[in-house]
């Protein structure tokens, strides 16, 4: 790696992203991208001709293309599956990429490659190029995964009905609604803990330390990787354009990509009702719910007297789907039901919100935890489940509808249906907030995540010893 650094430029470094293609993957290491930029260093982004187009103008951006026709897709992005079958022929073509990015790798090779978590390749032992992996999780749900697979030799009731204790030494007890051992766990479990096994420079998250406090070092001591907590990145990319260090340019690049709707007519809504007295729903751009289960939300939402934004996918509009609810609930001027796209980061920002029911994606958390806004949570499949513990059983800044089915896959068919009397009971508590223990927790989350971001906080310090950490290796 001699000779990358240049005399007249002996701080630049030359790093590649290689995000997964799925929202909950790009968004946040394309904020990566642009803070990595921010800092002066030459970054480009390495992803397929169709997801180009969510990168900002003002980073580069090299092109691979996926062998489609053997593998019969129509996207390359994840949020367009609509089963199984595309979703892992998707998964399946951005694994067949890696020839063709071995070779462009040797022919231009960068101080640093920042792989997805999705990606099981070490470029460090293979092509001697420094790799980190950026893992869309926070590190919790990377520490309950290994606390599981180091206690595998030992016996745990089968019964699904009971609770399963996480075994070993974590900061918090912690208790899954479903027996790891006897669901499809193991196989995202195997992602999540390669996580220590392809990288050289350590694992990059989406948090701030003060977030994760004991399961950085929990996980630090235990894989002897380290743990880079770089964000919010969203937080830190605002912080740098109100700091006026990004050109005109990038500041429309931001804002394009972010797709500002500040007249969207939910905001308009908002702007009428009184402070904190509004439940937001959303569920994500992967959960699929059935038609039963939005209704039982709905249903939830009118029982609990509040006020609510509910928003369904574009494709769900279905007339009567809601058994006249969403009527009542628009000539009583108590809810919206809103179908596509919402500007989420705006919405959690009014001061009309009280509390956020959501599937517990990980970008959504930290959405809601970085606005002061308390969640009532609902996981749907995958890691949701865990970021739903770190949400109720280890913050203590939001309360469970009691999700037991778990499930690989947003996908799959569920048998269970959470009923309405669940999520009136869960919202009210919320909204309620006897004692003012929700709001108060994560208002002093809120605070701590801004003071991350800005300069000399621990995220900013994070990324400038992470851009030192990639120097030194490349000395």
């Amino acid at each position: 790696m001699e000779g990358l650094f240049s005399e007249a430029d002996s701080s630049s470094l030359k790093l590649y992203l290689l995000p997964f293609p799925s929202p909950g993957h790009m968004m946040p290491q394309i904020n990566l991208g642009q803070v990595l930029a921010f800092r002066g260093h030459h970054v480009t982004v390495l992803t397929t001709p169709s997801n180009a187009q969510f990168i900002p103008k003002h980073l580069k951006v090299h092109t691979f293309n996926l062998p489609s026709n053997e593998h019969g897709l129509s996207s390359e992005n994840l949020s367009s599956a609509e089963d199984n079958r595309t979703a892992y022929k998707i998964w399946k073509a951005t694994q067949d990429l890696k020839p063709q990015i071995e070779t462009f790798l040797q022919q231009n090779p960068p101080h640093a490659v920042i792989l997805d978590i999705m990606f099981p390749w070490n470029f460090s032992s293979t092509l001697n190029i420094a790799t980190a992996v950026y893992n869309p999780m926070p590190i919790f749900a990377l520490c309950v995964a290994e606390a599981i697979n180091n206690s595998q030799h030992q016996a745990f009731p089968s019964d699904s009905s009971l609770s399963f204790v996480v075994p070993g030494s974590l900061p918090h007890n912690v208790t899954l609604n479903f027996n790891p051992w006897t669901t499809s766990f193991h196989t995202m479990a195997r992602t999540m803990l390669q996580a220590k096994e392809n990288n050289s420079v350590g694992v990059i998250v989406d948090t701030f330390a003060e977030l994760e406090d004991g399961y950085t070092e929990y996980y630090q001591k235990l894989t002897g990787v380290k743990v880079w907590h770089v964000g919010k990145l969203s937080l830190m990319v605002d912080y740098y354009h109100r700091r006026g260090t990004s050109s005109q340019e990038n500041h429309v690049s931001h804002k394009s990509i972010r797709s500002v709707g500040g007249e969207h007519e939910c905001l308009n809504w908002l702007s009428t009702k009184e402070a904190r007295s509004v439940v937001y729903v959303c569920f994500g751009s992967l959960s699929r719910l059935s038609k039963e289960q939005y209704l039982e939300i709905a249903r939830g939402l009118e029982a609990s007297g509040h006020n609510f934004i509910l928003v369904l996918p574009k494709k769900v509009n279905e007339e009567g789907l809601l058994h006249g609810i969403e009527e009542r609930m628009r000539e009583d001027d108590r809810g919206m039901v809103v179908r596509g796209w919402v500007p989420q980061g705006l919405i959690l920002k009014h001061v009309g919100i009280g509390g956020f029911l959501t599937h517990c994606g990980a970008s959504s958390v930290l959405e809601g935890i970085c606005e002061g806004v308390p969640l009532i949570t609902m996981p749907r499949f995958g890691d949701q489940f865990l970021c739903e513990k770190l949400v109720t059983e280890v913050l203590g800044i939001g309360e469970s509808v009691g999700v037991w089915e778990w499930s690989m896959s947003p996908y799959d068919v569920r048998k269970e249906l959470v009923g309405w009397e669940r999520i009136e009971s869960a919202v009210r508590k919320v909204m309620k907030d006897e004692g003012g223990l929700f709001r108060k927790r994560v208002k002093e989350l809120k605070e701590k995540a801004h003071k991350a971001v800005q300069e000399g906080g621990s995220s900013y310090h994070n990324v400038t010893a992470l851009l030192q950490s990639i120097k030194v290796t490349n000395v």
